[in-house]
């Protein structure tokens, strides 16, 4: 049976019945680390750098001060310039270690034994003594270290210690007035400069060894090193720094007119190392991407847009700093345009798809990046950029994720709507919630004050797909008045949504259409039965996502005894519901309408725009030809149609429906299978449900004049209805 039936009757089909529970498996966080961010002091400025070592994190960028957590800026500051330590198990500021810089820092790394840090930056003196671009710190003492001091004619951009070298790389041309063009290495202990002398032609961003030390990997805005074409991204030889063969640096696509993408960052861990990219232009790859070591090759690539800044392997998972907008595409296994940001995420090590982890943060002066750093002790994250919240709470320039706590708690589930249109029986649906570091909860459905579990779930969501569940309580008797809430738990934290109404159990079966219609669970349904001049339309679904009329008529004698209908009354003639979707993959487009010969239009479906038209019409849409034929359309990449018989604008009701469940695509009209098709997945966008008036003028048959049609009773299920329900519906008039 496939995934979708979380959609239907889980109740019906046997896979719970009353007083038949399921185990309930324990939960843990999902990922490698709570979403729930841990105290730590803030800076009034972005962090660029961050490592840590010896018991410390170390934090470097353009700040000037820090403060504790909870303190807005400008309150209780404390001078501490470009570089600052914190206690990595309290978060608190260390204050004995306060080195004087005269310029910001860009690089932070430590060496294996965590005894000592290096620093890379703009700056030129530390503690009044001459540190040129690189320095490094005793972390026992927190004293510089006096005899290591190389000499670095510009910025060092980025550090990476491997046993006893020392490989840094930014925009200097000299290191100790050598020719070293953007990358070089000394010695750990004194600094001596070694002959390592890749030349780059362009600034480096990111440098790191693997782990076994026979590659050293740089990344930047470079197009050769030694002489030979490498697109922003080499391996190196890290004793004599020859470029080494790398067939995965493929996975950047060259700069043309419109795409500029570079490597921003690097991680090595074990024998697969790891890059963030981010690039100039619509589209341009701004992904990550993974190569083994040994050999070079590609083993996966992840083509999220919004520029990568950040990759770190934190116990078992790559966490990902960026701006990523749209995740939909080319195997990133995400959320759409449209969503929003997510300027925190974790990906799956074996192929780069999202895992669930979903802490946020924002994005800050003056880069407007968010994350631009991260570290590890091995079983957190600390984060450093030029974001000011941490999870919608103030928290600027640094924040941190452990494996300490609980993780964070599940939402709180929703007030329930229960149905009884059948004697005995009960229908309950209702959507599954989100927990940020638990993608697999653990749902329970609870009936009365006793709160009885009568049906128990594991279901798998995410902030962009949340399914729905549904049950059928056969466990009453006629005339029973009863009442039913949810429980969700992630095996930690357990919360309970509110009591239902008190539901009587029907005696004798419902034929009133609109209680048919709420007891098969729709995600929205508007009645359009509003009086003239009502601007709103309730959605009477018990989802709240009510919608705005425009250019529509409002009292037309509608489809349903006792409700009246909205007409669209010019070619901007729509209903907008307030809510926004991701990409529904299962879902059913229902509504009844009346047109007049030679005309036709758009009834319901889907659309990326909530005030104007939407981009080539939306999809996932009933329409009428001019002949009045009835089409159901899915945009899979091409525009596929469904198309009833004609002649169906006789000024006449008719009831029409259109479902698709993870390809399979369902036309009916009047009660009747039109037809149906097997298609691709239907296109992913972040979108709205839309009632009227949308151009159709690039899908088969579309265009047809809209003015006067009647649309009544419209309606959205979170699932594909089947033939039995869709009957119903129409009998019900």
């Amino acid at each position: 049976m496939k995934k979708r039936w979380l959609f239907a009757r889980l109740g019906v089909v046997g896979a719970l019945v009353a007083g038949v529970l399921a185990p309930t498996p324990a939960q843990s966080i999902s990922a490698s680390l709570s979403a729930e961010h841990s105290p730590v002091w803030q800076t009034n400025a972005s962090v660029q750098g961050l490592v840590v070592a010896g018991g410390k994190a170390y934090a470097g960028g353009r700040f000037t001060s820090v403060r504790p957590p909870g303190s807005p800026l400008g309150t209780n500051e404390v001078g501490q310039a470009y570089l600052a330590a914190f206690d990595s198990t309290t978060g608190d500021l260390v204050t004995a270690f306060n080195p004087v810089l005269n310029g910001q820092v860009y690089a932070v790394a430590a060496s294996a034994d965590g005894s000592r840090i290096y620093v890379g930056g703009d700056f030129t003196q530390v503690n009044g003594v001459t540190r040129n671009r690189i320095a490094a710190f005793d972390t026992a003492t927190g004293a510089l270290v006096a005899n290591w001091k190389p000499s670095v004619s510009y910025r060092v951009k980025t550090i990476a210690v491997s046993g006893g070298t020392v490989y840094f790389g930014g925009s200097f041309g000299l290191v100790n007035n050598i020719e070293r063009l953007r990358l070089a290495a000394v010695t750990a202990d004194l600094g001596t400069l070694l002959p390592w002398a890749p030349a780059v032609n362009g600034d480096v961003y990111a440098v790191d060894a693997a782990d076994d030390g026979s590659k050293v990997y740089a990344g930047g805005q470079f197009s050769t090193v030694n002489g030979t074409t490498q697109n922003t991204v080499s391996s190196l030889d890290p004793a004599t720094g020859a470029v080494l063969p790398f067939p995965a640096a493929s996975a950047v696509p060259p700069p043309n007119g419109s795409c500029t993408t570079r490597v921003k960052s690097i991680d090595a861990s074990g024998d697969k190392v790891y890059f963030g990219n981010g690039g100039d232009g619509g589209g341009c790859f701004d992904g990550t991407w993974a190569a083994d070591v040994p050999t070079g090759a590609l083993v996966w690539k992840n083509q999220c847009l919004g520029a990568t800044e950040a990759v770190k392997v934190v116990n078992g998972w790559l966490y990902k700093g960026s701006h990523a907008h749209d995740c939909a595409y080319n195997g990133a296994g995400g959320f759409p345009q449209g969503f929003g940001y997510r300027f925190l995420l974790t990906q799956s090590l074996g192929d780069g798809t999202l895992g669930p982890w979903f802490p946020n943060t924002n994005a800050g002066p003056p880069t407007e990046v968010g994350p631009l750093a991260f570290a590890t002790g091995g079983s957190d994250l600390w984060v450093g950029g030029d974001f000011t919240t941490s999870n919608g709470i103030g928290q600027q320039g640094l924040t941190r994720f452990t494996n300490a706590g609980p993780g964070a708690a599940p939402a709180k589930p929703a007030k329930l709507t229960p149905y009884s249109v059948q004697p005995g029986q009960v229908e309950i649906h209702f959507p599954t919630v989100v927990d940020n570091d638990d993608s697999t909860l653990t749902y329970r459905l609870l009936k009365g004050f006793s709160n009885t579990t009568i049906a128990t779930w594991t279901a798998t969501s995410t902030p962009w797909n949340k399914p729905w569940l549904h049950y059928t309580d056969t466990a009453v008797t006629p005339g029973e008045v009863t009442n039913y809430r949810v429980e969700v738990t992630d095996g930690t934290t357990t919360l309970r949504g509110n009591y239902s109404d008190p539901i009587t159990v029907a005696s004798t079966a419902s034929t009133a259409y609109d209680q048919l219609i709420g007891a098969d669970g729709p995600q929205a349904y508007w009645r359009l039965g509003e009086a003239a001049g009502t601007t709103t339309s309730v959605d009477s679904s018990g989802q709240s996502n009510n919608g705005t009329y425009t250019g529509m008529t409002l009292g037309a004698t509608g489809a349903i005894a006792g409700n009246t209908a909205a007409t669209t009354s010019s070619s901007t003639g729509r209903m907008v519901g307030e809510k926004a979707y991701s990409m529904p993959q299962e879902f059913t487009v229902e509504a009844w309408v009346k047109q007049s010969l030679l005309r036709g239009g758009r009834i319901v479906g889907f659309g990326n725009s909530k005030t104007g038209n939407s981009a080539d019409g939306g999809d996932r849409m009933l329409y009428m030809r001019s002949n009045g034929a009835i089409t159901f359309g899915v945009n899979d990449g091409s525009r596929r149609t469904l198309t009833s018989a004609s002649n169906q604008n006789n000024s006449q009701w008719h009831h029409v429906v259109g479902t698709y469940d993870d390809g399979d695509m369902r036309l009916y009209v009047d009660g009747v299978l039109a037809g149906s098709q097997t298609v691709g997945q239907a296109a992913l966008y972040y979108g709205w449900w839309r009632v009227g008036y949308d151009s159709t003028g690039n899908w088969s048959g579309g265009g047809a004049t809209q003015t006067g049609m009647a649309i009544d009773e419209a309606a959205v299920y979170p699932y594909a209805l089947d033939a039995a329900r869709v009957q119903a519906h129409f009998n019900a008039r």
